[in-house]
């Protein structure tokens, strides 16, 4: 892992994001990129010196910006750490800078939401997850440590799960980890027999050495909820998900429960993005 953005609008949520940021880069020797879209116009950079001074009140949160970014520069001196302003829709453009600057882990910050938000609005976090093929790990709580020995990987244990448990397996290694491999089943005619499931997850386990690995079906109403409960059952410290993008149907009843995972836990939650999960961490 050589390079970690943290997108940032300098919230006390954004902020816990940004601490663990920058304590993984210090862990992992890797630069900090720092990101905030401002309400500024995309192409700013392009504005002439009249045309800026004609809009006072985009300079004046440009100041702000700097200001905010010469702290977080100063409290994070002894790592490398990059910082950078922009216009237009912060899901495009972390997705641009992403692709750039050869991004490799994104953390962010998430309130989660409720009600009507939850399914009209939906929060940044969850657009860049559903949006930016980048691997993901989202905080709820401002984390004291990184450390994350006991860790869950929730999944369907098909073969095309296989390359994002790696990759999730490439990170969570270096905390020398116990890791426990979830399937949830929520009673219904979709879920596969459970010889079946124990025989893929037997397989997972081969993968999980040379660290301690458990396997265990969830059973629960919702898949969702079960991740969610039996992460907090195990005491997990973090859990992982791979995040397909398919179809769009699919991604809607797939990929629908990555986001709600987001928005609920309390736990840090990594997405794998699937379309990445070939470039293994290092």
């Amino acid at each position: 892992m050589k390079s970690i953005l943290a997108p940032t609008d300098f919230s006390a949520c954004a902020s816990q994001a940004t601490e663990v940021a920058a304590k993984l880069a210090r862990r992992f020797g890797a630069t900090l990129h720092l990101l905030t879209c401002l309400d500024i116009p995309k192409n700013w950079a392009q504005l002439s010196a009249l045309e800026k001074a004609q809009m006072p009140e985009a300079q004046q949160r440009i100041y702000n910006a700097e200001v905010l970014f010469n702290d977080l520069r100063n409290r994070f001196s002894d790592i490398e750490a990059n910082t950078v302003y922009c216009g237009g829709k912060l899901t495009q453009e972390i997705k641009q800078y992403a692709l750039k600057h050869s991004i490799d882990f994104i953390v962010m910050g998430s309130h989660g939401s409720g009600g009507k938000n939850e399914y009209f609005v939906g929060s940044n976090t969850q657009k860049v997850v559903r949006e930016v093929h980048c691997p993901t790990l989202v905080i709820k709580e401002p984390l004291e440590e990184i450390n994350f020995d006991k860790v869950v990987f929730a999944s369907s244990f098909h073969e095309n799960e296989r390359e994002p448990f790696l990759r999730f397996k490439d990170f969570v290694k270096h905390f020398v980890p116990e890791i426990h491999l979830v399937e949830i089943h929520t009673s219904s005619l979709l879920d596969p027999p459970y010889f079946l499931s124990h025989e893929a997850m037997e397989e997972f386990r081969g993968l999980c050495a040379p660290f301690r690995c458990e396997t265990h079906i969830h059973r629960n109403f919702n898949v969702e909820r079960g991740i969610r409960a039996f992460a907090e059952e195990v005491g997990a410290k973090l859990i992982g998900i791979s995040n397909h993008h398919r179809h769009p149907l699919k991604r809607m009843l797939i990929g629908s429960n990555v986001e709600a995972l987001i928005n609920h836990s309390n736990i840090p939650v990594l997405s794998i993005d699937y379309e990445k999960a070939t470039a293994p961490v290092s």
